[in-house]
């Protein structure tokens, strides 16, 4: 058997390294391990904000049981997080017809998010 293997060392996939959120259908977000070190290491729950004005959503890092928060969840067989944004999309009218990926920024005062106009499209306001 011949050991002249020509191994394809293309472009590197760096989803994981860059801080991405991607918003599926219906409003489960999906924060990629460096997006979600930025809520602070060991963070398990958050809670999810909507700045009508910026059209921003943020996430902060919460204890667990307090008012409003989610959980953070690991995503099997990888390092993103999960958190099911379902319910606060519906509050503020806010539909998701396919996935969407967003650069994810921080806001300051330990709130991490993205703004609804970035990313390529948006997402729909009703």
């Amino acid at each position: 058997m011949s050991t002249d293997f020509d191994f394809y060392e293309g472009p590197t996939t760096e989803s994981s390294e860059s801080p991405r959120i991607t918003v599926r259908r219906g409003g489960l977000m999906v924060l990629t391990r460096a997006a979600a070190l930025m809520l602070g290491e060991g963070a398990t729950h958050v809670q999810i904000g909507f700045n009508s004005k910026t059209q921003a959503i943020g996430l902060k890092s919460a204890v667990k049981g307090a008012r409003g928060s989610y959980r953070l969840r690991e995503q099997r067989n990888s390092v993103s997080r999960l958190v099911d944004g379902k319910r606060v999309f519906a509050h503020h009218g806010l539909t998701v017809d396919k996935a969407r990926s967003f650069d994810a920024e921080d806001f300051g005062d330990g709130v991490v998010g993205f703004l609804l106009g970035e990313g390529g499209d948006s997402l729909n306001a009703s």
